[in-house]
């Protein structure tokens, strides 16, 4: 089967002509517009078609699939311009026929003449997969060659119609009258009678600019990398209409004038589902300014329930302060406006710079106990190049003392990078990189029924796949994250993710467990990036992506840091991933 990027967009200012030349490329503006009267300009003067009136109308035996992405039309449609449409099969019909004047989106191969002559135009396309948008007088045909592209057509026109709306009840045709969009790569992800994955989005959220031109982002000097992104769907709001909202965390490196480069924060939402983002915030210190910057290694949390004077929905920012020649500390704070203002509100470790320091802070709140914990690499014990150490706290400001999770008996060796997610069987999964002499990394696993109780000298377990004929190992080799969503079968599904090994077997793969980790197969990436030391060494291209879920447990948001084709330099994008049973 086919992954293909059903939408790309990149709101960076140097590709984003390239993007809509290459999305709307496909697309026919010189269909005959419906009346005037159904009209009206929009800024940059393509028309607004009034969707109030209108109903959908799918086909009585549309699979699950388009019944489903159907559902997310109606809503995108009531999201974004503000009218409430109904659902019905197109054998329904009050006078027991179908009216021709009747206004209709007609989803699938319904029994409407406009869908007929849809399918007509569709098929002089030779591509299998391509679906159609066709806007008529009276009606919207949006169908596919399969099934699998009818609900993405459908996707696809939340996207670029409905989501791109200026005005109230006024549909977009900027995309053109009618659109054959056809699939020159794959966009679905699978895994036969196991898994089942579609793309239903790909975006830019920022990237470096290829002539480092100053202050695109409201900075004080010129970026040149981006990277460790961090993403969460908010879904524990006061204000109900916040649920929903993407808010970013990410890494922005700023050349400064005179060495050592600044690492600083950038806070980032989308209220579009991941097309558009905008930046919103830059937390800075508060508590201990002597590195003189806050955005290194970070990560973005929303609080589930109480904690302490923090209520349910505060987000948690926590991110590396760091002087590499001098020192480190791991600082916190907190949002309570959906990421626009943040406090510093604790500092849960110190340590060094380089060799002594801590590092690679991430939150996770345990309902079982009431504690938020961060768990982060310490390479403050001399005993130890390098442990994996969580501390927990009942208010976010106060921390208990450092405990061990992988503190291995061999001096020499480096555990750290850990991401922790909880397992369907109320197991806890902790992936980390496992960093040896000569720097010979790759990444493993943990598994515990008590998140306070470790054995600290336990290696883990190696995650690898094996190909279909067994002659390659697949293997990871650092910068992990991981992910289990209910979704997908019976134990749901497990993912990790992270850069591939690069003395290894080559490959660009997410790695999947149907068995909570006893056994892996891997998945094409729908955020591929290229080895990074054939671009610029120390970019870390792949490197720590993050996967999470919000209200549906089946739509996953996923970042990653990728290199820009033309320039080899760094961007960090987003995906939308939808799991079908």
């Amino acid at each position: 089967m086919k992954i293909t990027n059903l939408f790309y967009r990149s709101i960076a200012l140097i590709i984003i002509l390239a993007s809509l030349l290459s999305v709307f490329a496909a697309c026919n503006q010189d269909i005959t517009k419906p009346p005037i009267e159904e009209n009206s300009p929009t800024q940059d003067g393509s028309d607004v078609f009034d969707i109030s009136k209108y109903a959908i109308v799918r086909r009585d035996a549309s699979d699950n699939r388009i019944t489903s992405t159907t559902a997310n039309l109606k809503a995108a449609i009531k999201e974004a311009l503000g009218a409430e449409l109904t659902v019905q099969t197109d054998w329904y019909n009050p006078n027991n026929a179908p009216d021709p004047n009747a206004k209709e989106i007609l989803i699938d191969r319904t029994n409407r003449k406009e869908s007929e002559d849809a399918l007509t135009k569709l098929n002089e396309s030779d591509d299998e997969d391509a679906f159609i948008i066709d806007i008529t007088e009276n009606k919207i045909a949006i169908l596919g060659k399969t099934d699998i592209s009818t609900a993405r057509g459908i996707t696809y026109f939340i996207n670029n119609y409905v989501m791109t709306s200026t005005k109230e009840s006024g549909l977009d045709l900027s995309a053109g009258k009618t659109c054959i969009q056809p699939y020159s790569v794959e966009m679905n992800i699978s895994i036969e009678n196991k898994l089942d994955i579609d793309v239903n989005l790909v975006s830019t959220i920022l990237g470096v600019p290829e002539k480092n031109p100053s202050d695109i982002l409201g900075y004080p000097s010129r970026i040149s990398d981006v990277h460790f992104p961090s993403v969460i769907e908010l879904q524990h709001q006061p204000k109900k209409e916040n649920n929903g909202i993407l808010i970013g965390a990410f890494c922005i490196i700023e050349t400064a004038v005179t060495n050592p480069k600044n690492t600083l924060a950038c806070i980032m939402k989308s209220t579009d589902k991941g097309l558009n983002w905008e930046v919103i915030a830059r937390p800075s210190e508060t508590i201990d300014t002597s590195t003189g910057w806050a955005g290194s290694m970070a990560h973005i949390y929303e609080l589930p329930a109480k904690l302490g004077n923090l209520p349910a929905g505060t987000l948690i920012y926590s991110s590396n302060s760091v002087n590499y020649e001098r020192s480190s500390h791991i600082g916190v704070w907190r949002s309570t406006d959906c990421g626009k203002t943040w406090k510093e509100i604790s500092i849960v470790a110190r340590g060094g710079g380089i060799g002594e320091g801590v590092w690679e802070p991430v939150m996770f709140y345990n309902e079982d106990d009431g504690y938020l914990y961060c768990f982060y690499s310490d390479d403050s014990n001399a005993k130890h190049d390098q442990k994996i150490v969580y501390k927990r706290s009942k208010d976010g400001v106060k921390w208990e003392s450092a405990v061990d999770v992988c503190a291995f008996n061999k001096s020499t060796d480096r555990p750290g990078m850990p991401v922790i997610t909880k397992l369907g069987n109320g197991e806890f999964f902790l992936v980390y990189e496992y960093v040896r002499s000569g720097y010979n990394s790759n990444i493993y696993y943990k598994k515990t029924k008590d998140i306070t109780k470790w054995n600290p000298a336990d290696p883990g377990t190696l995650i690898k796949a094996f190909s279909s004929s067994g002659a390659n190992t697949y293997v990871l080799a650092s910068g992990p994250s991981c992910l289990w969503t209910p979704a997908g079968g019976k134990n749901g599904t497990l993912f990790v993710t992270g850069q591939y090994q690069i003395g290894g077997v080559p490959h660009n793969s997410i790695f999947v467990s149907f068995d909570n980790g006893m056994t892996w197969e891997i998945i094409k990436n729908p955020l591929p990036y290229s080895n990074y030391t054939s671009y610029v060494p120390n970019v870390l291209f792949g490197y720590r992506p993050i996967m999470v879920t919000g209200a549906d447990p089946s739509v996953i948001h996923y970042v990653n840091t990728t290199n820009i084709q033309s320039t080899g330099k760094s961007q960090i994008q987003y995906a939308q991933l939808k799991i079908y049973d």
